[in-house]
């Protein structure tokens, strides 16, 4: 399988993606006001062909698990997983990372630790400082994206990077292979259309990579 091949499914316009280390899928739904219980395992095409257009009808969750972590992904419309309630919520007592494209193309990832922001980056953009954070995830992936000059896409870069973090395979046949999946709508919980109020950094210094204000909504 090329590279490239491994990424397809991260290519959607409009995504949202979170990571969750010790959590169970069940957990973690649950964290987005889900009921477990009502989830079906599709995949991917299955689940495109079951909640597709039209976009007034809610976000689509699909979530799965890999050693350690969890995970659960929006495509469609109202992404509710970069909320600043679901994402305490998420890392409560834990890690968690997003990621977040919107639909001009921005590609920003945070990562969230017991609530509190310990890196957070935009995909193509200098950083304001380089510190030495939990994970160094932009730091991994400056060295990936500079060893492997694709240019300044960085998408088989930052899904590398990911994967080698959590151990989780984020390629295409887990991501659109069978996965609990269901319909959330919109309102629902702590939903708010993708906003994201920044938090302070757990160390309280200035310079964890370039500070995102608010993840855009689209």
């Amino acid at each position: 399988m090329s590279a490239g091949n491994r990424w397809d499914w991260a290519c959607d316009e409009l995504l949202s993606f979170n990571l969750i280390r010790g959590r169970s899928v069940d957990d973690v739904l649950r964290c987005y006001g889900a009921d477990p219980s009502q989830a079906r395992t599709l995949r991917r095409r299955e689940s495109d062909e079951a909640f597709g257009p039209p976009h007034d009808k809610g976000t689509v969750l699909r979530a799965g698990r890999a050693g350690d972590w969890s995970f659960c992904m929006e495509t469609w419309w109202f992404p509710a997983g970069s909320d600043l309630v679901l994402l305490r919520r998420l890392s409560e007592g834990t890690d968690a990372i997003h990621y977040f494209r919107n639909l001009k193309g921005g590609r920003s990832v945070r990562h969230v630790r017991d609530g509190r922001t310990m890196e957070s980056f935009e995909l193509g953009m200098e950083p304001l400082a380089e510190e030495e954070t939990p994970l160094g995830l932009h730091r991994a992936f400056e060295q990936l994206a500079a060893q492997r000059a694709y240019g300044d896409d960085g998408y088989d870069e930052i899904w590398c990077v990911l994967s080698e973090v959590t151990g989780v395979p984020l390629d295409t046949t887990l991501v659109n292979g069978p996965l609990p999946t269901l319909m959330l709508p919109p309102g629902t919980n702590t939903h708010r259309s993708g906003e994201y109020e920044p938090s302070a950094p757990a160390t309280g210094r200035p310079g964890l990579g370039p500070r995102i204000g608010e993840l855009p909504s689209g």
